[in-house]
């Protein structure tokens, strides 16, 4: 529990796949003010309960310039993920808001996929 929430840690067997999952929800909590309660018993599985602060109220006005807008980009998006199917959602979200997907199962596949598309990178030092 004390290493839960640090980058690439994990409880998976060797080949199953580690990550920043866990750490990236804690730095998104983190910044919104919220905090996150864990319970995990041996054998049950374990349980996350997040908890972010109330908005505060929104004229009628504001809603639709606020929610009813998303907002598209044209950027290049890597997608790296172990879990298909996560993978495919996110891929389909993102390219629903005019991104360019590309996705790896792996840091590796990731890292040819990077290499292969180096012309995305101008905007990198």
């Amino acid at each position: 529990m004390p290493h839960l929430f640090e980058p690439f840690f994990t409880t998976k067997e060797p080949g199953r796949g580690t990550g920043p999952g866990l750490t990236t929800v804690y730095a998104i909590v983190q910044r919104h003010q919220g905090w996150i309660e864990v319970t995990s018993e041996l054998g049950q599985g374990t349980s996350f309960q997040l908890y972010l602060p109330m908005i505060r109220e929104i004229e009628s006005g504001e809603i639709g310039a606020t929610f009813n807008q998303p907002r598209c980009g044209s950027e290049t998006v890597l997608v790296v993920e172990d879990d298909a199917s996560l993978r495919r959602l996110t891929r389909a979200v993102l390219e629903r808001y005019g991104y360019r997907v590309l996705e790896a199962s792996n840091a590796t596949g990731a890292m040819q996929l990077w290499r292969s598309n180096m012309q995305f990178r101008s905007n990198y030092c």
